[in-house]
């Protein structure tokens, strides 16, 4: 099992509930894993970039699929990585008022803002999911002269959405065992 650091808001006796546990494990793993695909796309797509452009420059002859699948490759970096960027508490973020209340009624916060993401996250996982879909039934390309194929691409996106919604399933589970564990609050005072 993979030791998942803790922020320092989330009770030290979560890792008591096995079922917290190895959905957290889970999530971690899967998150390196999307963190490494992102990392591998964003690499391809640098080269891409980078390789188009002294083609075009020194010897005038661009390659045609760079730029489309540059920014395919972007949305595998984008979904890949929201998970993770979750987990670490990297999303851009407003904490002018958050930071003044109290701990209880900041993972009650929490607690609203994952339920209203699972929320989104599951519609935007059934969208993509049907669009991933017909892209593979309909064997369809893009419409530019490069002909790439979608549903590669267009994968990725359910993918990402299935990722983000374990991790947010991660701190629904955080926020309800901070917010409902009366030791978990005592504990919390304490620190």
């Amino acid at each position: 099992m993979t030791n998942i650091q803790r922020k320092p808001w989330a009770p030290a006796a979560i890792e008591e509930q096995p079922v917290y546990q190895k959905l957290a494990d889970y999530a971690a793993v899967l998150n390196r894993l999307g963190t490494n695909l992102a990392g591998l796309g964003l690499l391809v797509m640098t080269g891409l970039v980078m390789t188009d452009v002294i083609m075009r420059r020194l010897f005038n002859a661009p390659i045609i699929f760079a730029d489309e699948a540059a920014g395919y490759l972007l949305v595998l970096v984008t979904f890949l990585g929201l998970s993770y960027t979750l987990k670490e508490d990297g999303h851009i973020q407003v904490k002018i008022i958050v930071d003044y209340i109290s701990p209880k009624k900041r993972a009650f916060l929490k607690l609203l803002w994952c339920v209203f993401g699972i929320i989104f996250t599951m519609l935007l996982f059934v969208l993509t999911s049907e669009l991933a879909w017909e892209s593979y039934d309909l064997k369809a390309f893009s419409p530019t002269p490069s002909q790439l194929p979608l549903f590669p691409f267009q994968i990725v996106l359910p993918i990402g959405c299935l990722l983000l919604l374990l991790q947010l399933v991660v701190g629904l589970m955080d926020s309800a065992l901070s917010l409902f564990s009366s030791g978990h609050l005592k504990n919390r005072k304490k620190e």
